[in-house]
C-alpha cells in the first residue's frame, strides 16, 4: 500500500444507498475526486481497492493483470452467492480467465450475434405486443413491472433458449433468491440447486430432440460431442437464462419511469429515426447502469492503477454506475440526454467479459419503449412524487430496479 493511501481501518464502505431510483449513490461523486484509489470493505475482512472512475475502470477491465476467478488469491467476495460458489468450487463463464474463458465464450458467441438477434426481431415484437395487450386489458392503473418489464425479457429468453415459459414463476423466484444481497449462502445454494436440477432435466431432454432453440443446439453440439459435461452445460444454461431476463427487466421498468419523468426526451425519442432510438438506448444504459453489485477482480501480476501499485493477492471492486457518471468522460453526466454520444459506456462491462447478450438487450429495450409509448401515448406514472416516494424499489438484489411500478393512462 502506498504512503498516501488510507489504512485498512479507515477503508470506505462501498456505497449502496440511493436518494433517487435513477441515480447511483451520491457518495460516488466524492470518491471519484479522491487521489489514487481508496480501500473498501468486502466479506471475510478483505480490503479491496475501490475503482470509481471511468478511465481506471476501463483500463482494469481490459487488463490481463486481473483475474475473475473466485479461487484467485485476494479475490474480493462481496455477496453470499460469491461465498457459495467459491466453497462449492463452481466454475462458470463469468468466473473464468482467458484463454479458458475465451474458449467457453466462443462456443456461445454465434447464438448472440447482432445478425442472429435481429433475425428474431419479429418474434420479439410479438412478445412485446402481447405484453402491452395484457397491460391495456388490465386497465388503468396497472403494474408495468408485472405486466411488461418482467414478462418481456423472460418470454424472449425462454423463446430463444427453449425453456418453457410456463415455468417462469419458478425460475424467476429461484433467481431472485440467488441474487439477493443479504441471503445466507446456504439459501443461495438451495436456490441454485433447485434451478440447476430443473435445467439438468431440461438439457437432457434437449439432447434427445431435434429442436432449433439455443439449448437444443448446445446439447447436440457440446454435450453429445463430449466437449462439455452435463454440469457445465447446466451452468451455461443457468447463466444465459438468469442474465437474459434480470437486467433487461429492470432496465424496462426504470427506463419507462425515467422517460415519463422526462417527457421532452420521450417525445424526442418517439419522433426520431431508428438511429436516434438506438442512441437513446445507449444513454439509458449509461444513465441507469443497473449493476448494483460491483465488478470483482483479483490482481494476478504487478500493475499500477491511478498511480497506486497493486500486487498479486490484492482485490479490486469496480463500480460501473459510478464510472458511467464520471464527468471526465461524459459532459454533464447527471443529465439524461438521448442526443449525447454514450456508446462508450460500461453498462455491459468491458474487455473479455463484456456482456454476451448485449445485442439482444439493446433490441428488446428499443422495441419495448417504441411499442409502449406508441400504443399508450397518454401513459403516465400513477404517483408523481419525487425521489423514492411512490416507487417500490428493490434494495436487496444485485441488480437495481423496481419491485413494481404503477402506471396510468
Amino acid at each position: 500500500m502506498s504512503a498516501d493511501q488510507p489504512e485498512d481501518e479507515t477503508a470506505v464502505t462501498y456505497p449502496t444507498a440511493r436518494t433517487c431510483p435513477f441515480d447511483p449513490p451520491a457518495e460516488f461523486t466524492r470518491l471519484r475526486a479522491l487521489p489514487g484509489l481508496p480501500r473498501t470493505r468486502a466479506l471475510e475482512d478483505a480490503r479491496p481497492w475501490l475503482i470509481t472512475r471511468y478511465e481506471d475502470a476501463k483500463a482494469v477491465l481490459a487488463s490481463p493483470a486481473f483475474s475473475a476467478r473466485l479461487d484467485s488469491p485476494g479475490f474480493p467476495l462481496y455477496s453470499p452467492g460469491d461465498v457459495q460458489q467459491r466453497d462449492d468450487r463452481v466454475e462458470s463463464l463469468i468466473r473464468s480467465d482467458d484463454p479458458d474463458h475465451l474458449t467457453r465464450r466462443r462456443r456461445l458467441t454465434r447464438h448472440f450475434t447482432v445478425k442472429r438477434v435481429h433475425a428474431t426481431r419479429e418474434e420479439i415484437q410479438q412478445v412485446i405486443d402481447s405484453a402491452v395487450d395484457d397491460l391495456l386489458d388490465a386497465g388503468s392503473p396497472a403494474d408495468l413491472v408485472a405486466l411488461v418489464a418482467r414478462p418481456v425479457p423472460a418470454r424472449v429468453i425462454c423463446l430463444l433458449l427453449g425453456v418453457p415459459y410456463a415455468d417462469h414463476a419458478f425460475f424467476q423466484q429461484a433467481a431472485a433468491r440467488a441474487l439477493a444481497g443479504d441471503t445466507d449462502p446456504a439459501d443461495v445454494r438451495i436456490a441454485l440447486r433447485e434451478l440447476g436440477d430443473y435445467l439438468d432435466i431440461l438439457v437432457q431432454e434437449k439432447a434427445r430432440t431435434s429442436g432449433d432453440d439455443v439449448l437444443s443446439q448446445l446439447a447436440r453440439d457440446l454435450l453429445l460431442s463430449g466437449t462439455v459435461d452435463r454440469a457445465e452445460l447446466v451452468n451455461i444454461a443457468m447463466t444465459l437464462l438468469v442474465a437474459g431476463f434480470e437486467t433487461t427487466g429492470n432496465m424496462i421498468g426504470l427506463g419507462t419511469a425515467l422517460f415519463l419523468r422526462h417527457p421532452e426526451q420521450r417525445d424526442l425519442f418517439m419522433a426520431g429515426d431508428e438511429a436516434l432510438g438506438a442512441n437513446a438506448v445507449e444513454e439509458l444504459l449509461r444513465y441507469l447502469s443497473v449493476a448494483r453489485h460491483p465488478r470483482q477482480l483479483a490482481v494476478r501480476s504487478e500493475v499500477t492503477v491511478a498511480g497506486c501499485p497493486l500486487s498479486p493477492g490484492d482485490g479490486v471492486l469496480i463500480s460501473l454506475p459510478s464510472a458511467n457518471r464520471d464527468p471526465q468522460e461524459f459532459d454533464s453526466p447527471d443529465a439524461f440526454d438521448i442526443g449525447r454520444t454514450a456508446r462508450g459506456h460500461l453498462a455491459f462491462s468491458h474487455g473479455t467479459h463484456q456482456c454476451l447478450g448485449q445485442a439482444l438487450a439493446r433490441l428488446e429495450l428499443l422495441l419495448t419503449f417504441r411499442t409502449l409509448f406508441a400504443r399508450v401515448p397518454t401513459l403516465r406514472l400513477a404517483d408523481s412524487s419525487e425521489g423514492f416516494e411512490g416507487f417500490d424499489v428493490n434494495t436487496q438484489s444485485r441488480v437495481h430496479g423496481f419491485n413494481s411500478l404503477q402506471v396510468a393512462w
